[in-house]
Protein backbone atom coordinates (compact mmCIF):
# COMPACT_ATOMS: atom_id res chain seq x y z
CA UNK A 1 0.00 0.00 0.00
CA UNK A 2 1.61 3.38 -1.05
CA UNK A 3 -0.14 6.83 0.31
CA UNK A 4 0.96 10.43 -0.59
CA UNK A 5 0.51 13.23 2.09
CA UNK A 6 -0.20 16.87 0.43
CA UNK A 7 -0.36 19.76 3.09
CA UNK A 8 -2.27 22.27 1.70
CA UNK A 9 -4.54 25.14 2.64
CA UNK A 10 -6.66 25.08 -0.69
CA UNK A 11 -7.69 28.60 -0.33
CA UNK A 12 -9.69 28.34 -2.43
CA UNK A 13 -9.18 24.47 -4.52
CA UNK A 14 -8.51 25.72 -7.90
CA UNK A 15 -6.14 24.06 -10.70
CA UNK A 16 -3.38 24.54 -9.43
CA UNK A 17 -3.89 22.41 -6.63
CA UNK A 18 -5.95 20.12 -9.52
CA UNK A 19 -2.14 19.79 -11.50
CA UNK A 20 -0.59 19.24 -8.14
CA UNK A 21 -2.73 16.32 -7.26
CA UNK A 22 -2.89 14.94 -10.53
CA UNK A 23 1.85 15.34 -10.81
CA UNK A 24 1.50 13.56 -6.96
CA UNK A 25 -0.12 10.66 -8.29
CA UNK A 26 2.03 10.56 -11.32
CA UNK A 27 5.17 10.98 -9.87
CA UNK A 28 4.72 8.16 -6.56
CA UNK A 29 2.26 6.07 -8.26
CA UNK A 30 0.01 6.25 -4.91
CA UNK A 31 -2.97 3.89 -4.35
CA UNK A 32 -4.58 6.77 -2.45
CA UNK A 33 -3.71 10.81 -1.92
CA UNK A 34 -4.41 12.41 1.69
CA UNK A 35 -4.64 15.89 1.91
CA UNK A 36 -4.09 17.52 5.50
CA UNK A 37 -5.22 21.40 6.04
CA UNK A 38 -6.17 23.60 8.86
CA UNK A 39 -9.62 24.70 9.25
CA UNK A 40 -11.22 28.33 8.94
CA UNK A 41 -7.83 30.44 9.61
CA UNK A 42 -5.25 30.04 7.83
CA UNK A 43 -1.32 29.69 8.38
CA UNK A 44 -1.10 33.41 8.25
CA UNK A 45 -3.94 33.90 10.33
CA UNK A 46 -6.30 34.95 7.84
CA UNK A 47 -10.00 34.10 7.43
CA UNK A 48 -10.52 31.41 4.51
CA UNK A 49 -12.38 32.35 1.84
CA UNK A 50 -14.61 29.43 2.08
CA UNK A 51 -15.27 27.26 4.99
CA UNK A 52 -13.10 24.36 5.55
CA UNK A 53 -16.27 21.66 4.47
CA UNK A 54 -16.44 23.72 1.09
CA UNK A 55 -13.17 23.28 0.67
CA UNK A 56 -12.68 19.68 1.13
CA UNK A 57 -15.14 19.15 -0.85
CA UNK A 58 -13.26 20.87 -3.34
CA UNK A 59 -10.75 18.81 -2.93
CA UNK A 60 -12.14 15.35 -3.20
CA UNK A 61 -13.55 16.06 -6.44
CA UNK A 62 -10.77 17.24 -7.43
CA UNK A 63 -9.23 14.11 -6.91
CA UNK A 64 -8.20 13.98 -3.53
CA UNK A 65 -9.03 10.90 -1.81
CA UNK A 66 -9.28 12.11 1.68
CA UNK A 67 -9.45 15.24 3.73
CA UNK A 68 -8.22 15.66 6.83
CA UNK A 69 -8.22 18.50 9.38
CA UNK A 70 -5.53 19.47 12.31
CA UNK A 71 -6.74 21.53 14.85
CA UNK A 72 -6.70 25.38 14.43
CA UNK A 73 -4.90 26.02 17.16
CA UNK A 74 -1.75 24.53 16.10
CA UNK A 75 -1.74 25.49 12.13
CA UNK A 76 -2.24 29.13 13.40
CA UNK A 77 1.66 29.25 13.80
CA UNK A 78 5.22 30.02 12.16
CA UNK A 79 6.36 27.54 9.13
CA UNK A 80 8.33 25.84 11.62
CA UNK A 81 5.78 25.00 14.31
CA UNK A 82 2.99 24.37 11.19
CA UNK A 83 5.63 22.08 9.45
CA UNK A 84 6.25 19.82 12.57
CA UNK A 85 2.53 20.14 13.27
CA UNK A 86 1.78 18.42 9.87
CA UNK A 87 4.23 16.13 9.85
CA UNK A 88 3.35 14.60 12.59
CA UNK A 89 -0.04 13.72 11.68
CA UNK A 90 1.16 12.36 8.74
CA UNK A 91 3.71 10.58 10.29
CA UNK A 92 1.00 8.76 12.46
CA UNK A 93 -0.42 7.59 9.22
CA UNK A 94 2.12 3.60 8.52
CA UNK A 95 1.43 3.46 5.11
CA UNK A 96 1.78 6.87 3.86
CA UNK A 97 5.33 6.54 1.86
CA UNK A 98 5.50 9.80 0.20
CA UNK A 99 5.00 13.63 0.87
CA UNK A 100 4.25 16.01 -2.12
CA UNK A 101 4.66 19.46 -2.29
CA UNK A 102 4.56 22.63 -4.18
CA UNK A 103 7.37 24.98 -4.46
CA UNK A 104 8.77 27.87 -6.43
CA UNK A 105 11.79 25.64 -6.55
CA UNK A 106 10.35 22.84 -8.20
CA UNK A 107 13.56 20.53 -7.70
CA UNK A 108 13.91 18.48 -4.44
CA UNK A 109 17.60 18.13 -4.32
CA UNK A 110 18.13 22.33 -3.53
CA UNK A 111 15.59 21.46 -0.83
CA UNK A 112 16.81 18.55 1.00
CA UNK A 113 20.64 19.74 0.86
CA UNK A 114 19.09 23.58 2.59
CA UNK A 115 17.28 20.91 5.27
CA UNK A 116 20.52 19.29 6.13
CA UNK A 117 22.46 22.70 6.31
CA UNK A 118 19.61 24.01 8.60
CA UNK A 119 19.41 20.98 10.49
CA UNK A 120 23.10 21.28 11.48
CA UNK A 121 23.38 25.01 11.35
CA UNK A 122 27.43 25.46 11.15
CA UNK A 123 28.91 27.99 14.00
CA UNK A 124 29.89 30.51 10.85
CA UNK A 125 25.79 30.29 9.58
CA UNK A 126 24.45 31.00 13.61
CA UNK A 127 27.19 33.96 13.74
CA UNK A 128 26.09 35.59 10.53
CA UNK A 129 22.83 35.38 11.87
CA UNK A 130 23.42 37.19 15.12
CA UNK A 131 25.18 39.69 13.01
CA UNK A 132 21.93 40.28 10.58
CA UNK A 133 19.18 39.98 14.08
CA UNK A 134 21.60 42.93 15.81
CA UNK A 135 20.69 44.99 12.84
CA UNK A 136 16.83 45.13 13.44
CA UNK A 137 16.47 42.29 10.95
CA UNK A 138 13.41 39.92 11.78
CA UNK A 139 14.63 36.22 12.39
CA UNK A 140 13.07 35.14 8.79
CA UNK A 141 15.30 37.74 7.20
CA UNK A 142 18.16 37.32 9.43
CA UNK A 143 18.24 33.43 8.35
CA UNK A 144 18.11 34.39 4.43
CA UNK A 145 20.79 36.96 4.71
CA UNK A 146 22.89 34.64 6.75
CA UNK A 147 22.54 31.76 4.31
CA UNK A 148 23.42 34.23 1.48
CA UNK A 149 26.66 35.33 3.38
CA UNK A 150 27.91 31.96 4.03
CA UNK A 151 27.56 30.75 0.42
CA UNK A 152 28.64 33.95 -1.12
CA UNK A 153 31.39 33.96 1.30
CA UNK A 154 32.29 30.66 0.60
CA UNK A 155 32.02 29.42 4.66
CA UNK A 156 29.75 26.65 3.69
CA UNK A 157 29.96 24.26 0.13
CA UNK A 158 26.89 23.77 -1.56
CA UNK A 159 26.15 21.57 -4.81
CA UNK A 160 22.97 24.21 -5.62
CA UNK A 161 23.92 27.34 -4.29
CA UNK A 162 22.54 29.50 -6.78
CA UNK A 163 18.84 27.70 -5.98
CA UNK A 164 19.57 27.94 -2.41
CA UNK A 165 20.41 31.57 -1.94
CA UNK A 166 16.22 31.75 -2.84
CA UNK A 167 15.06 28.98 -0.92
CA UNK A 168 14.58 31.29 2.55
CA UNK A 169 13.30 34.20 0.38
CA UNK A 170 9.82 32.54 -1.46
CA UNK A 171 6.86 31.42 0.52
CA UNK A 172 6.51 28.17 -0.60
CA UNK A 173 10.17 27.34 -0.69
CA UNK A 174 10.10 28.19 2.93
CA UNK A 175 7.42 26.01 4.06
CA UNK A 176 9.34 23.19 1.69
CA UNK A 177 12.39 23.40 3.45
CA UNK A 178 10.87 23.18 6.87
CA UNK A 179 8.78 20.14 5.82
CA UNK A 180 12.05 18.35 4.98
CA UNK A 181 13.84 19.51 8.16
CA UNK A 182 10.70 17.48 10.00
CA UNK A 183 11.66 14.41 7.79
CA UNK A 184 15.05 14.66 8.10
CA UNK A 185 15.28 14.98 11.85
CA UNK A 186 12.76 12.55 12.56
CA UNK A 187 14.53 10.52 9.89
CA UNK A 188 10.84 9.45 8.99
CA UNK A 189 10.70 6.33 5.90
CA UNK A 190 8.89 9.14 3.90
CA UNK A 191 9.77 9.82 0.19
CA UNK A 192 9.64 13.67 -0.72
CA UNK A 193 8.62 15.18 -3.96
CA UNK A 194 7.90 18.57 -5.17
CA UNK A 195 6.17 20.21 -8.30
CA UNK A 196 7.05 23.54 -9.40
CA UNK A 197 4.08 26.24 -8.77
CA UNK A 198 2.44 27.47 -11.73
CA UNK A 199 2.68 31.19 -11.38
CA UNK A 200 -0.11 32.10 -13.84
CA UNK A 201 -2.69 30.63 -11.07
CA UNK A 202 -2.47 32.36 -7.93
CA UNK A 203 -5.01 31.65 -4.82
CA UNK A 204 -4.15 35.57 -3.79
CA UNK A 205 -5.53 36.80 -6.64
CA UNK A 206 -8.52 34.44 -7.43
CA UNK A 207 -9.51 35.71 -3.30
CA UNK A 208 -8.63 39.90 -4.12
CA UNK A 209 -11.05 39.52 -7.28
CA UNK A 210 -13.42 37.66 -4.60
CA UNK A 211 -13.40 40.65 -2.21
CA UNK A 212 -13.85 43.17 -4.97
CA UNK A 213 -16.74 41.53 -6.22
CA UNK A 214 -15.08 40.28 -9.55
CA UNK A 215 -15.71 36.41 -8.84
CA UNK A 216 -16.62 36.11 -12.12
CA UNK A 217 -13.16 36.69 -13.58
CA UNK A 218 -11.55 34.02 -11.08
CA UNK A 219 -13.58 31.23 -13.37
CA UNK A 220 -10.00 30.35 -15.54
CA UNK A 221 -8.15 29.83 -12.74
CA UNK A 222 -10.54 27.82 -10.51
CA UNK A 223 -11.73 25.72 -13.66
CA UNK A 224 -15.50 24.85 -13.89
CA UNK A 225 -16.11 22.25 -11.12
CA UNK A 226 -14.88 24.47 -8.20
CA UNK A 227 -16.22 27.78 -9.45
CA UNK A 228 -19.60 26.40 -9.51
CA UNK A 229 -19.25 25.21 -5.86
CA UNK A 230 -18.13 28.58 -5.19
CA UNK A 231 -20.66 30.37 -6.26
CA UNK A 232 -23.71 27.51 -4.77
CA UNK A 233 -21.27 28.45 -1.59
CA UNK A 234 -22.05 32.39 -1.99
CA UNK A 235 -25.65 31.79 -1.44
CA UNK A 236 -25.32 29.92 2.21
CA UNK A 237 -21.83 31.93 3.20
CA UNK A 238 -20.93 35.48 2.45
CA UNK A 239 -16.91 36.23 1.91
CA UNK A 240 -15.05 36.87 4.90
CA UNK A 241 -15.75 40.34 6.66
CA UNK A 242 -11.82 41.93 6.57
CA UNK A 243 -13.17 45.16 8.13
CA UNK A 244 -14.83 43.40 10.63
CA UNK A 245 -11.76 41.41 11.06
CA UNK A 246 -9.10 43.98 11.76
CA UNK A 247 -11.74 46.08 14.03
CA UNK A 248 -12.19 42.63 16.16
CA UNK A 249 -8.19 42.45 16.69
CA UNK A 250 -7.95 45.86 17.26
CA UNK A 251 -11.15 46.43 19.63
CA UNK A 252 -9.52 43.17 21.56
CA UNK A 253 -6.02 44.63 21.95
CA UNK A 254 -7.62 47.62 23.42
CA UNK A 255 -10.18 45.76 25.63
CA UNK A 256 -8.36 42.42 26.49
CA UNK A 257 -4.22 43.18 26.39
CA UNK A 258 -3.25 40.64 29.10
CA UNK A 259 -3.71 37.95 26.81
CA UNK A 260 -1.37 39.08 24.62
CA UNK A 261 1.31 38.00 27.53
CA UNK A 262 0.22 34.15 27.37
CA UNK A 263 0.49 34.37 23.03
CA UNK A 264 3.35 32.38 21.21
CA UNK A 265 5.76 34.94 19.56
CA UNK A 266 5.42 37.72 22.17
CA UNK A 267 8.74 38.63 22.59
CA UNK A 268 9.49 40.72 25.84
CA UNK A 269 8.46 44.53 25.02
CA UNK A 270 6.10 43.53 21.98
CA UNK A 271 2.58 43.01 23.85
CA UNK A 272 3.33 46.64 24.87
CA UNK A 273 3.94 48.16 21.49
CA UNK A 274 1.20 46.37 20.12
CA UNK A 275 -1.25 47.78 23.04
CA UNK A 276 0.00 51.38 22.71
CA UNK A 277 -0.40 50.79 19.07
CA UNK A 278 -3.92 49.54 18.76
CA UNK A 279 -5.32 52.73 21.28
CA UNK A 280 -4.10 55.48 18.64
CA UNK A 281 -4.98 53.60 15.58
CA UNK A 282 -8.54 54.23 14.49
CA UNK A 283 -8.06 51.65 11.05
CA UNK A 284 -6.15 47.91 11.72
CA UNK A 285 -4.12 48.86 8.17
CA UNK A 286 -2.46 51.55 9.81
CA UNK A 287 -2.41 49.31 13.14
CA UNK A 288 -0.14 46.47 11.01
CA UNK A 289 2.15 49.45 9.57
CA UNK A 290 3.48 51.12 13.18
CA UNK A 291 3.89 47.82 14.65
CA UNK A 292 5.63 45.50 12.12
CA UNK A 293 8.79 46.14 10.51
CA UNK A 294 12.35 44.65 9.92
CA UNK A 295 12.58 43.35 13.26
CA UNK A 296 8.31 41.99 13.55
CA UNK A 297 7.04 40.55 10.06
CA UNK A 298 2.72 41.59 9.41
CA UNK A 299 2.61 37.94 9.01
CA UNK A 300 3.87 37.69 13.38
CA UNK A 301 1.82 40.31 13.97
CA UNK A 302 -1.67 39.02 12.51
CA UNK A 303 -0.71 35.85 14.17
CA UNK A 304 -0.37 37.00 17.73
CA UNK A 305 -3.58 39.90 16.95
CA UNK A 306 -5.69 36.48 15.89
CA UNK A 307 -4.62 34.32 18.58
CA UNK A 308 -4.86 36.96 21.36
CA UNK A 309 -8.67 37.18 20.44
CA UNK A 310 -8.73 33.55 20.41
CA UNK A 311 -7.36 33.24 23.77
CA UNK A 312 -4.92 31.00 22.95
CA UNK A 313 -2.51 30.34 25.32
CA UNK A 314 1.32 29.47 23.64
CA UNK A 315 0.88 26.23 26.56
CA UNK A 316 -1.48 24.64 24.93
CA UNK A 317 0.78 24.29 21.84
CA UNK A 318 4.31 23.69 23.01
CA UNK A 319 2.41 20.76 24.72
CA UNK A 320 0.93 19.46 21.42
CA UNK A 321 4.65 20.32 20.24
CA UNK A 322 6.02 17.80 22.80
CA UNK A 323 3.71 14.64 22.14
CA UNK A 324 4.34 12.08 19.58
CA UNK A 325 0.88 11.73 18.08
CA UNK A 326 -1.68 14.48 18.34
CA UNK A 327 -4.27 13.76 19.74
CA UNK A 328 -6.83 13.70 17.27
CA UNK A 329 -7.10 14.34 13.62
CA UNK A 330 -10.72 14.87 12.17
CA UNK A 331 -12.03 13.97 8.58
CA UNK A 332 -13.55 16.36 6.78
CA UNK A 333 -14.43 15.07 3.45
CA UNK A 334 -13.77 11.44 2.10
CA UNK A 335 -14.69 9.22 -0.91
CA UNK A 336 -16.37 6.27 -0.72
CA UNK A 337 -14.18 3.21 -1.19
CA UNK A 338 -14.38 0.31 0.85
CA UNK A 339 -10.88 -0.18 0.17
CA UNK A 340 -9.91 3.41 1.40
CA UNK A 341 -11.86 2.86 4.79
CA UNK A 342 -9.62 0.53 6.77
CA UNK A 343 -6.56 3.54 6.16
CA UNK A 344 -8.20 5.91 7.71
CA UNK A 345 -8.17 4.79 11.02
CA UNK A 346 -4.67 3.22 11.06
CA UNK A 347 -3.53 6.51 12.59
CA UNK A 348 -1.87 6.70 15.49
CA UNK A 349 -4.15 9.45 16.59
CA UNK A 350 -7.35 9.30 17.12
CA UNK A 351 -9.38 9.88 14.10
CA UNK A 352 -12.48 11.39 14.26
CA UNK A 353 -15.23 10.00 12.14
CA UNK A 354 -17.99 9.72 14.23
CA UNK A 355 -20.02 11.36 17.06
CA UNK A 356 -18.62 8.44 19.25
CA UNK A 357 -15.44 9.10 18.00
CA UNK A 358 -15.91 13.29 19.61
CA UNK A 359 -17.13 11.82 22.64
CA UNK A 360 -14.34 9.19 23.33
CA UNK A 361 -11.55 11.71 22.58
CA UNK A 362 -12.97 14.77 24.44
CA UNK A 363 -13.46 12.17 27.59
CA UNK A 364 -9.94 10.82 27.66
CA UNK A 365 -7.69 13.91 26.56
CA UNK A 366 -7.53 17.21 28.32
CA UNK A 367 -5.39 18.58 25.65
CA UNK A 368 -8.14 17.44 22.99
CA UNK A 369 -10.35 19.66 24.79
CA UNK A 370 -8.48 22.24 25.22
CA UNK A 371 -7.97 22.56 21.16
CA UNK A 372 -11.38 21.70 20.77
CA UNK A 373 -12.10 24.59 22.45
CA UNK A 374 -9.96 26.81 20.46
CA UNK A 375 -11.93 25.00 17.68
CA UNK A 376 -15.02 26.20 18.58
CA UNK A 377 -14.40 29.75 19.09
CA UNK A 378 -12.79 29.90 15.28
CA UNK A 379 -16.05 28.34 14.21
CA UNK A 380 -18.09 31.04 16.03
CA UNK A 381 -15.52 34.11 15.27
CA UNK A 382 -15.62 32.95 11.34
CA UNK A 383 -19.49 32.41 11.16
CA UNK A 384 -19.77 36.49 12.50
CA UNK A 385 -17.00 37.11 9.68
CA UNK A 386 -19.12 35.38 7.29
CA UNK A 387 -22.50 35.93 8.54
CA UNK A 388 -23.26 31.86 8.28
CA UNK A 389 -24.48 29.90 10.83
CA UNK A 390 -22.31 28.26 13.35
CA UNK A 391 -21.52 24.77 14.36
CA UNK A 392 -22.17 24.53 18.14
CA UNK A 393 -19.21 21.88 18.17
CA UNK A 394 -16.85 21.54 15.72
CA UNK A 395 -15.68 17.86 16.70
CA UNK A 396 -19.24 17.14 16.19
CA UNK A 397 -19.47 17.79 12.52
CA UNK A 398 -20.34 14.51 10.59
CA UNK A 399 -17.97 13.91 8.04
CA UNK A 400 -18.88 14.41 4.32
CA UNK A 401 -18.60 11.06 1.83
CA UNK A 402 -18.43 11.47 -1.52
CA UNK A 403 -19.00 8.75 -4.70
Amino acid sequence: MKICAIISEFNPFHLGHQKLIEEAKAKTNCDFLFCFMGQNFTQRAEPAILNKQTRAKMAVLGGCDAVFEIPNALTICNAEIFATIMIKAIASFPHITHLCFGSECGRIEPIIEVAKFLNKEPKAYKDAIKSFLNEGNSLNSAKQKALNYVIDNNLCKFKYAKEAKTLLSLPNNILAVEYAKVVLQQNLNIEMVTIKRDRKISATKIRENCFIGNFKKTKDMLGENSYNIMAKAQTIQAFPNLKLFGYTKLVNARLEPENLKFVLDVSEGLDKKIVKEAQKRLNYGGFLTATSGRRYTKNRIERIMLASVLELDKQVIEKALRRKKLPYIKVVCVKRNRKLMPELTKSKSCIVLRKSDADFILGKSKLARELNETDNKCEYFYSLLTQKKANKNNLYVKTEFIK
